[in-house]
């Protein structure tokens, strides 16, 4: 199945709500957005995530030793790199953040040597320089293929989803995974239930339509998934 995130949970309901309809991650914005939650709020709400839930944290251009403390204390299990971080960033929280997954984030239109860096998967986003994430704009899926087919980490695309319009995107970039926010909300920081159980089940439509295809293309990031 194609593995699905509900991001910018900000309270116990909006978690309880992605957990119910089946997300398999929650992620959690831990710097400046109408959405961003402090530490202590990630923790509470990660006491009610059962295990098998991922939980990311989503940090831009946060120093080192902060992300290290920060995920230590939320225990999540994977965290979100939004900024400037390079590949020596990206190895130095490797070693602090042993088993922890580490997400990148690229604008679609990234230059190559971007992509040389060694994340345990990538994610495919319309943010812009002034406003990272969350931005609820698509970029031109076409155009994205050829640079997601070439990524050998997971790909997971972000940037203007919603139960309208995420077939479409994951028959274009067949990603491993899909990252929502503002497709499910009812305004910043407040999930809306029937959006988040639409989109959920639209991704799901999907993969039980396509269940060889996902199959094929999952097993190409067999090394990166254990």
């Amino acid at each position: 199945m194609t593995w699905i995130k509900i991001c910018g949970t900000t309270s116990e309901r909006d978690a309880d709500i992605a957990i119910r309809a089946g997300a398999n991650a929650l992620g959690f914005v831990m710097t400046e957005s109408p959405r961003q939650v402090t530490d202590t709020t990630a923790y509470s709400i990660g006491t009610i995530i059962p295990k098998g839930v991922a939980t990311i944290g989503v940090f831009v251009n946060e120093k080192l030793d902060v992300i290290i403390q920060t995920a230590r204390f939320c225990r999540f299990t994977g965290v979100q790199l939004h900024g400037d971080e390079d590949r020596n960033y990206i190895a130095k929280l490797r070693d602090a953040l042993q088993g922890v997954k580490i997400i990148k984030a690229i604008n679609a239109t990234a230059a190559p040597e971007t992509t040389q860096m060694e994340p345990d998967a990538w994610l495919l986003d319309s943010g812009t320089s002034s406003q990272r994430g969350g931005t609820g704009k698509t970029f031109e899926w076409q155009a994205a293929q050829s640079l997601a087919m070439k990524l050998k980490q997971p790909v997971i695309v972000a940037g203007g989803l919603n139960a309208n319009n995420v077939h479409q995107a994951l028959e274009i970039l067949q990603p491993w995974g899909i990252d929502v926010v503002s497709g499910v909300e009812s305004y910043p920081g407040c999930k809306h239930p029937g959006a988040v159980a639409q989109f959920i089940d639209a991704v799901r439509q999907f993969d039980a339509a396509n269940r060889s295809k996902l199959i094929a293309h999952r097993s190409r990031y067999e090394n990166y998934l254990q």
